[in-house]
């Protein structure tokens, strides 16, 4: 029998800081409360959500580079003891992946500390190193679509209401690092610790 498939959320699961775009939108001094209130409501669309929160950044400074982005992600860190994580998933057989509706500057640090066969996030754009735009790849309310692919068990772990489409294409949900509690998934763990979560894996696969 094949082994599950382990899907994780990113920001606030694998690594510290909760929203990957609020770092950089931090660092730029900028807030997106409107846009983010109006694609809530359904006025706009996950790409002009992306699109509007990355004009934030340019109004800021319109020669943003990749490496002046890949600095600000020198900064992110894993959740704490994320080697006991590592090394689970160094030995795991089955196929482990990561569905962010993060930004991909941010989301790839994992690749420095987990060993994941695919990662889903939403992708900067530049020209020849210079920020242009971004592509909506990972639409937070359609999580789920990702898992559609791959065939057999599946075990997500999120932290908020954000993966309620990736816990509801899962056959087992793990809410994790959560500042709410929802009655939809199958196990809480609380608090950060990537050791607590790593128990929790090694029970269930």
């Amino acid at each position: 029998m094949a082994s599950p498939v382990i899907a994780f959320d990113v920001d606030g699961v694998l690594l510290e800081p909760k929203s990957s775009w609020s770092i950089i939108h931090n660092y730029f001094g900028v807030k997106n409360e409107h846009t983010l209130r109006e694609f809530i409501e359904g006025k706009i669309s996950y790409q002009e959500f992306v699109d509007r929160d990355i004009g934030l950044w340019l109004r800021k400074n319109a020669r943003i580079t990749r490496s002046d982005l890949q600095h600000i992600g020198m900064n992110v860190n894993p959740n704490p003891n994320f080697m006991v994580l590592s090394e689970f998933l160094d030995n795991y057989t089955g196929t482990k992946i990561a569905i962010s509706g993060g930004v991909d500057i941010i989301v790839s640090r994992i690749r420095d500390y987990f060993n994941l066969d695919e990662i889903y996030s939403n992708v900067l754009v530049f020209e020849n190193d210079i920020l242009s735009g971004g592509k909506a790849v990972v639409n937070p309310y359609e999580k789920g679509r990702f898992l559609k692919k791959f065939r057999g068990k599946k075990i997500s772990i999120g932290d908020s209401e954000w993966d309620k489409d990736m816990f509801s294409n899962s056959d087992y949900s793990i809410l994790f690092n959560s500042s709410v509690e929802l009655d939809y998934v199958d196990c809480i763990v609380k608090g950060n610790n990537l050791a607590d979560l790593t128990k929790i894996l090694r029970e269930i696969v």
